[in-house]
């Protein structure tokens, strides 16, 4: 039916309307497509990224491992066949040290290796350590050697100074699988990766490893690792024929590298599908009518505000679960060095070597606690409120601090002698302390002056005050007022996540308080926690002055120790020895559920985060064979909620720990 005159402007009203739709609609499929392909490749930067940093951590560990074994008594004395055992019995602790390597750099010979132990005469200097140019105590990160004896493997370098110059050397040759199953872990199944030297030689590959470790990478891999660049992108073909897009990232420390090869299709296809997007859209758009506009548009805003929210949660997820997976392996590590250093000094008469081995083990609780901090990142419960004595965590959290803002910016502490114990959650206030500070020092990019003071509160008698000032730029009261919203933040995107001082709100809200904040343009900011006011813990003192008490254990005792870490569980099974516990060791949930079926245990000690099957899993499959068997978990990072509604009725140990917490814990088992 044709249109009347006085419809005719009705469909022209509409199809104006329209263009304008057509326009958002291309707009938005054009920037959906390319914001896809910009989140492929910056996620493959990420990742690779990720696997430099843990590749460069696992570095760090074997040259503190080093640093130790070069302390030893044999290095110490220049007393090369006591250096030469000792090396023996730490290669054999570290099955990634393939070899270890002593050097006279002056005399330009070969000390011993663990194939050629310790003579008078020496060797010729090994080629890879001939070929260095040391001049100080810096160590070295070598190259990847596929050939000769103990390869392929991976060289690492300690100097040992004598008045103040290299004068000895300290080689280990790694064994590349353990940079191989770091990549395999954090390297998607679609994506081909490698860890390369310096040179641009394959250290681990996620493809064809055995055959490619130790030798050269692509022509293009070369030439992004010969250009100098600490990340990019680059066309590339692996050696399979796979066409890609190559994220690589390189370390400043080491010289390595990481290399993500992403399918050049998933970076193309989004350009593909712009044009089909811009016939497709404008079809839709001329059908859409003019009413569904409003609709469109704020569907859109409300999409991008949901995922903007739900990146930065699972950007803080993986931060936590990241924390938590590392502060549980140093736990393994400072449990061992604890226990082990207690057990030396029960057994170390000589005056200096007990100062040495205190020195260490004082090390090792600092450790204790840093790692304690580490877990109040990724740990998200419910406050655990108890009385907290704020002039012993303040002050004690001055080292972190201190680490965490830049060096032109001075931190002051101010604690006044009555304000004192407050109840609340130790590692949240902790967090919340952490989260102001650095607040105020991105607040002061040119540096400046943080004040961390503790006093009574001037309008709460019952709270005392706990306050971060800075003065720094400040902020309007529109700013402020909205400061503590959930993801609020006025940095740039990807500089902040707008949850630290929401976080610091909630700490205080659930633990009865309140905050404030003070702050103008240019004048500063000063944020306030109000705590709720609580006596001093009355048994304190008591508990302290009594000596720890040594548990004997009670005739046919049985208890099986169950760890895939072989430092804990040795550590933990000769302490149950020494204190008369008839003790088994088991190094996985498998063998333990064996043993368990042949010689049941009246007690099982497990770590609870183990390969295949967490320590909880394994007690309920345990207590369903044994009845009435008791069951003590020990583990830093473990889910004290799953614990509690678990049939098992574990008990919990904390790591680190040392052997008078290990036996009072059994005991305590047993007794329970």
């Amino acid at each position: 039916m044709p249109a009347t005159f006085t419809q005719r402007p009705y469909f022209l009203l509409g199809a104006a309307l329209a263009l304008p739709v057509v326009v958002l609609v291309l707009l938005q499929f054009i920037f959906s497509l390319n914001h896809e392909r910009d989140d492929i490749e910056r996620q493959t930067v990420v990742r690779a990224r990720e696997v430099t940093e843990l590749t460069d951590a696992t570095l760090i560990g074997n040259f503190n491992a080093m640093r130790v074994l070069a302390t030893a008594h044999g290095f110490e004395t220049r007393d090369w066949r006591v250096a030469y055992d000792r090396s023996r019995e730490v290669a054999n602790l570290n099955p990634s040290w393939r070899n270890i390597i002593v050097s006279d750099l002056r005399d330009h010979r070969e000390i011993f290796t663990l194939a050629h132990p310790y003579s008078t005469i020496g060797s010729a200097l090994n080629p890879v350590v001939a070929n260095l140019h040391l001049t100080n105590a810096t160590p070295i990160v070598g190259d990847v050697l596929r050939e000769g004896a103990n390869c392929p493997c991976a060289y690492v370098h300690l100097p040992i100074l004598e008045n103040g110059a290299p004068r000895y050397l300290l080689t280990v040759a790694l064994n590349p699988q353990i940079f191989q199953n770091l990549l395999l872990e954090h390297t998607p199944r679609d994506l081909v990766s490698a860890i390369n030297d310096r040179r641009g030689n394959f250290i681990a590959r996620s493809v064809n490893y055995e055959t490619r470790v130790g030798t050269p990478g692509t022509r293009y891999l070369r030439s992004a690792v010969s250009s100098g660049q600490a990340s990019g992108f680059y066309d590339a073909i692996t050696y399979e024929g796979f066409q890609s897009k190559t994220a690589f990232t390189r370390s400043l420390s080491s010289g390595w590298s990481a290399h993500m090869a992403v399918a050049s299709s998933l970076i193309e296809r989004p350009r593909i599908l712009v044009y089909f997007s811009i016939v497709i859209g404008a079809l839709i758009a001329f059908a859409v009518a003019a009413g569904l506009i409003f609709w469109a548009l704020r569907d859109m805003t409300e999409r991008r505000r949901a995922e903007a929210q739900l990146a930065q949660t699972q950007k803080l997820e993986a931060i936590g679960q990241l924390t938590g997976g590392v502060a549980h392996d140093f736990n393994n590590l400072l449990t061992v060095m604890i226990g082990g250093l207690n057990m030396l000094l029960r057994r170390i008469e000589d005056p200096k070597q007990r100062e040495i081995a205190e020195h260490m083990l004082d090390a090792a609780h600092r450790g204790d606690k840093l790692t304690k901090q580490l877990l109040a990142f990724s740990r998200g419960k419910q406050l655990a409120l108890s009385a907290i004595d704020l002039h012993a965590l303040v002050p004690g959290m001055e080292e972190l601090l201190r680490r965490s803002i830049d060096p032109q910016t001075k931190l002051e502490f101010e604690l006044k002698p009555g304000a004192r114990w407050v109840k609340t959650d130790e590692n949240q206030l902790e967090l919340a302390i952490l989260n102001l500070v650095i607040n105020a020092r991105d607040a002061m990019p040119d540096g400046g002056r943080i004040v961390v003071s503790v006093r009574d509160s001037a309008t709460d008698a019952d709270c005392i005050e706990l306050a971060v000032a800075d003065n720094g730029m400040g902020m309007p009261k529109d700013i402020s007022d909205r400061a503590f919203e959930p993801f609020f933040t006025t940095k740039p995107a990807g500089k902040g996540t707008g949850l630290g001082l929401a976080q610091v709100f909630g700490a205080a809200r659930q633990s009865g308080g309140s905050v404030e904040i003070e702050s103008a343009p240019g004048r500063g900011t000063t944020i306030r926690m109000l705590l709720p006011r609580t006596p001093a813990p009355v048994e304190q003192a008591s508990e302290e002055a009594q000596p720890p008490l040594r548990r004997a254990a009670a005739p046919g005792q049985r208890v099986l120790v169950v760890d895939d870490e072989p430092g804990v569980r040795t550590f933990m099974a000769q302490t149950l020895r020494e204190a008369g516990y008839d003790t088994t060791e088991a190094e996985s949930p498998g063998v333990a559920l064996r043993l368990i079926g042949d010689h049941p245990p009246a007690l099982l000690l497990t770590d609870y985060s183990m390969p295949g099957m967490t320590g909880l899993e394994l007690a309920e499959r345990a207590r369903a064979q044994v009845e009435g068997l008791k069951v003590l978990i020990v583990s830093g990072y473990a889910d004290a909620g799953a614990l509690e509604a678990s049939t098992a009725r574990p008990a919990l140990l904390r790591k680190p720990f040392d052997e008078s917490a290990l036996l009072d814990a059994v005991h305590n088992a047993f007794a329970a």
